[in-house]
């Protein structure tokens, strides 16, 4: 169980299918639980100690995040991550944030700068890769709403959301700086570019990572 979410347990400020929602991803960003594990509510709600409806909304979230699946009157297993799951979500990736980090380099101020700086995943190096991966979402998705296109930016945070477990497989240091810079100057070419090498990093890691 996260740091986090035992602060938040004595804060009183979380509530019960939040504790397990944050607990079970967790588990699954970080690898503690394997692709094709399987979940049962009763053993999840004894390990919780709660009843089985938190445990049960919380298992909903997660198939909706993609982190898992459900088999009707079986339980619920990790979605498994394959080389065309890979591929796929990585191409669509490509397309819409190269898009809509060029879009947002015209349109950038100093001031979203300074927040788009403010939200580089890397810059706490103390944070475990649950939070790193939330700043990464709240990052690209800021990207994209500055682009002025709201649909688009309403993609993005949803394909992010729903490929957490793959981004963490191919987390990489130190690349949104790269992406950063380059919408700092205004450069939409080369902001395309940056996001466009800086995910295909993240791909081919992931790939080594599901051994493609």
């Amino acid at each position: 169980m996260s740091q986090i979410l035992k602060r938040l347990k004595r804060d009183g400020r979380i509530s019960l299918r939040s504790q397990v929602v944050v607990a079970l991803r967790d588990a699954i960003l970080s690898g503690n639980l394997k692709p094709d594990s399987t979940l049962n509510e009763k053993d999840l709600a004894k390990q919780f100690k709660v009843s089985k409806t938190p445990v049960r909304e919380a298992l909903t979230l997660l198939d909706h995040e993609g982190l898992i699946k459900t088999l009707p009157r079986k339980g619920y297993y990790l979605t498994p991550i394959t080389v065309n799951y890979v591929h796929e979500f990585f191409d669509l990736r490509i397309i819409l944030e190269s898009a809509a980090a060029e879009m947002a380099a015209s349109k950038i101020t100093d001031e979203q700068v300074n927040q788009l700086s403010a939200l580089v995943p890397d810059a706490n190096p103390d944070a475990d890769i649950a939070e790193r991966l939330d700043r990464n979402v709240e990052f690209h998705y800021a990207i994209a709403q500055i682009s002025g296109n709201g649909r688009l930016a309403t993609l993005i945070k949803g394909l992010l959301r729903e490929m957490q477990r793959v981004i963490a497989a191919g987390y990489v240091l130190g690349q949104h700086e790269k992406v950063l810079a380059a919408l700092r100057e205004g450069d939409g070419r080369r902001a395309a570019e940056a996001m466009r090498h800086h995910i295909e990093e993240v791909r081919r890691k992931a790939l080594r990572v599901v051994g493609a």
